[in-house]
């Protein structure tokens, strides 16, 4: 008793500044009184003899007891701390909680204990202690788990710690109210993050502890605070408090789970999914979704944890916030890379549970409405990670540059990307931005290998919006490493095929909302972004464009009318910075144009191509692709039954085809001459000295300008080679077309001499005789007219 008497003299010479704790010294002399004087008092809990009593009146002879003394002496510590508490110290603020909720456990023991102000009030109007968990620590998940635990241990499991049933049942609510304020209190600003990195810790915690976890009256105490305070009903107005309530009352019955439980968590469960039925997919910051979170984890834990099946929680909604969890987890990232709750062999575990449960409820055709939920779940979250990518140049080129990264470099156009980085040093970022090469990569495989399966599960429920869905995640398919997940497309797509083959269903409701799908998504991009740059809908595209390819025999045949939407398919993808999605495009268009004239509307394709692939050239359109397209779009014009038995066509077709030959000839050469003109434009500002100039300008290299006007000229020098391609019809109003070029430049000797040895060399060479002679009588005519002036204004000979 003397040590006690000690203790409590070292505790009553507090000053603030002890509590402050900055002298170690002192702080362990204040830690080793009040853990000696807290001893006491549980053993006092532990040994009362009223645990054999029917009441647990204390004799009015015990009053004055040194037992009796000591606790009012305490009590006024309490309270003299409390007065005291500006700041405090970590470990003295849990040894005071721990103080409070003992003295109001002991209080319980009088006839009228329970009516006089509880300690506990008095610690919901306290200060916060040094270094509390708060929004601005919410990385530091060590903390906060310590947090948890100590919380625990300091207001409900120490103080109860043997206490008679009846005590517990009559001060629980009380320890119940500190606990849940003080938690939430923490996790305020972050409760999402915060309860995945406690749930499960706390968890694991309540199963090695030996301090009342296994007591039932301790959880008849929560059952009947949740059933009071926190029900169902309080979900949107407490819902910080109903998570704990269902983390606790979870890890509390886990072993052994009674009936009045499991029905308390299946009603939050029920009114939960009830609310995610209205919105499938609330953001992070949502109160629904900490709660939704919660009963997930309660979920997918009684299953990794416990070795007793009557404990799970296997029902239909279950399975509905087992998969909204896991998604929530996947997609962490995005709000910062530094939220690691779980390690990625407890991922995967949640995976594969996530996996069967989704499986089982898309096996029951009763469940059409929570399949549907779980589906549209799911694209949500597909939409979110893409949302996230679009928000900015600099996350979508982190993803371009992830990508590149584990996919072969020719698989890439990399003169477009060069284009898009500074030439300075790299911009600083958020280190909380999902913009690293590694983390992007990481983020999308473990995302698509948690998605993938699922969306193979529900293709049986809903094939063609699984199959979109997948589609969307193509790109992250290419870096999947997972043979299950990438095998996930390949199953759907074969199913989607053998549908449009063998299905009763008419086929343009199978094409009709995947290629509507792919041409609303391919114009939903952040304008921030270059539509060339897209990979996302690039790979998509391809997806799509892959099966529109290998059943285009249906598409002609069945569904005619939805050409147009395939082409616009097709078009979305020219020039795409991913090399495979641009080849299909052209390859497509091309078979179109060559081999389906009766199908394809040149009037209407032809410009389309013509001019994305102008606007594409010199930048993101070499002269190879440049000369090919240009190949086929006046090739199926030239050689269309408009021009080439015109007798035998309309009269307008035949007209319509020649004006369209004279607008493409006519475009080919404006840009040309633009190309030119800028070329002319940096040479000029090249050669100003002034230091203005200078300062404003671009910095332009010698290699840069020689490369613009050989680009400028290579495209003159392919009209004057189309030129040769155009029937005798229409060769005079062709020619009159590219006779433009001479005219613009006639005042630039340089230029106009480079145009005209350029044309002198295409059409004296590969041309056929009738036109040969007929390019040759024109050829004097614009030599005289378009004569090359020298210094001496003399007219340059024609050399024909």
């Amino acid at each position: 008793m003397e040590e006690i008497v000690s203790s409590l003299d070292v505790l009553n010479s507090v000053t603030c500044k002890n509590l402050t704790a900055e002298n170690h010294v002192e702080e362990e002399k204040i830690v080793l009184a009040m853990t000696q004087v807290l001893d006491c008092l549980h053993q006092q809990i532990a040994t009362s003899p009223l645990h054999t009593e029917e009441s647990y009146r204390i004799n009015e002879d015990d009053n004055t007891s040194r037992e009796f003394s000591m606790l009012k002496e305490l009590s006024q510590v309490f309270l003299c701390w409390h007065k005291k508490m500006e700041a405090i110290n970590w470990r003295l603020w849990m040894l005071w909680m721990e103080l409070g909720c003992t003295l109001d456990v002991l209080r319980c023991f009088e006839a009228n204990g329970d009516k006089e102000e509880s300690f506990s009030v008095l610690m919901l109007a306290s200060r916060p202690p040094h270094y509390f968990p708060t929004s601005k620590t919410r990385f530091n998940k060590e903390k906060q788990v310590i947090y948890s635990r100590e919380l625990w241990d300091a207001v409900v499991a120490k103080p109860l710690y043997e206490a008679p049933a009846g005590v517990v049942s009559r001060v629980a609510p009380r320890l119940i109210e500190a606990f849940l304020y003080w938690t939430t209190a923490a996790m305020r600003g972050y409760e999402v993050a915060f309860i995945f990195n406690v749930a499960t810790p706390l968890r694991e915690y309540f199963h090695s502890s030996v301090k009342v976890t296994d007591s039932p009256v301790l959880t008849d105490a929560w059952l009947i605070y949740g059933n009071s305070k926190q029900s169902a009903a309080s979900i949107t107005s407490s819902a910080a408090s109903v998570a704990v309530t269902a983390v606790i009352l979870s890890a509390l019955t886990f072993t052994c789970r009674r009936q009045e439980v499991a029905e308390y968590l299946e009603s939050l469960s029920a009114a939960t999914v009830n609310d995610l039925s209205r919105r499938p997919y609330p953001q992070l910051n949502s109160p629904i979704a900490g709660v939704a979170i919660a009963l997930g984890l309660a979920n997918l834990d009684d299953t990794r944890l416990s070795s007793n099946p009557a404990a799970e929680l296997r029902s239909e909604n279950a399975t509905i916030l087992s998969q909204f969890t896991l998604l929530r987890l996947l997609s962490l990232p995005l709000m910062s890379t530094r939220l690691k709750p779980y390690d990625g062999a407890t991922i995967s575990e949640y995976q594969m549970e996530v996996h069967q449960r989704v499986k089982t409820l898309a096996a029951d055709s009763s469940h059409a409405i929570l399949q549907e939920q779980l589906l549209r779940m799911t694209e949500l979250c597909i939409e979110e990670m893409i949302g996230f990518f679009n928000t900015s140049l600099e996350t979508y080129i982190a993803l371009i540059q992830a990508m590149q990264s584990i996919l072969p470099r020719d698989l890439f156009r990399h003169k477009l990307l060069l284009q898009l980085q500074s030439p300075g040093a790299p911009v600083g970022h958020d280190e909380d931005l999902l913009v690293s090469t590694p983390d992007v990569v990481e983020f999308i495989r473990k995302i698509y290998e948690g998605i993938a399966p699922m969306l193979k599960v529900l293709s049986s429920c809903n094939l063609v919006r699984s199959f979109l869905a997948l589609s969307r995640v193509e790109f992250a398919r290419k870096a999947s490493v997972s043979p299950t997940a990438n095998a996930a497309m390949e199953s759907v797509t074969q199913q989607l095929e053998q549908a449009l083959e063998h299905s009763a269903t008419p086929s343009d409701t199978i094409f009709a909302p995947v290629l509507c799908s792919v041409t609303m998504h391919s114009m939903t991009v952040n304008s921030g972004i270059p539509p060339e740059i897209d990979i996302i809908a690039g790979c998509q595209s391809l997806a799509v464009g892959l099966v529109i390819q290998r059943r285009l025999r249906i598409l002609l045949f069945q569904c005619t009318p939805l050409l147009n939407d395939a082409l616009s398919v097709a078009f979305s993808v020219l020039y795409n910075v991913f090399e495979p999605a641009d080849a299909f495009g052209h390859r497509f268009i091309g078979v179109c144009l060559s081999h389906l004239s009766q199908f394809t509307p040149l009037q209407t394709v032809c410009p389309h191509y013509l001019r994305l692939t102008l606007a594409a050239y010199p930048a993101n359109a070499s002269r190879q692709a440049l000369t090919k397209a240009c190949g086929v779009i006046f090739g199926s014009l030239f050689f269309s039954e408009a021009l080439m038995m015109p007798a035998r066509s309309d009269k307008t077709m035949a007209e319509t085809t020649r004006q369209l030959v004279l607008w493409a000839i006519r475009k080919c050469c404006e840009r040309s001459t633009d190309i030119l003109v800028e070329k002319e434009k940096e040479v000029a500002i090249a050669l100003v000295p002034t230091e203005i100039v200078k300062d404003s300008a671009k910095e332009i290299s010698k290699e840069t300008v020689a490369s613009r006007e050989t680009d400028g000229l290579y495209l003159a020098g392919l009209v004057f080679e189309l030129m040769k391609m155009a029937p005798m019809i229409i060769l005079e109003a062709v020619s009159m077309e590219a006779e433009r070029l001479l005219y613009h430049w006639k005042k630039n000797p340089r230029v106009l001499r480079e145009l005209k040895s350029a044309l002198f060399a295409r059409i004296s060479r590969n041309c056929e005789a009738e036109k040969r002679a007929w390019f040759a009588t024109w050829y004097i005519y614009v030599d005289k007219l378009y004569p090359v002036e020298t210094s001496c204004s003399r007219v340059v000979p024609s050399r024909l």
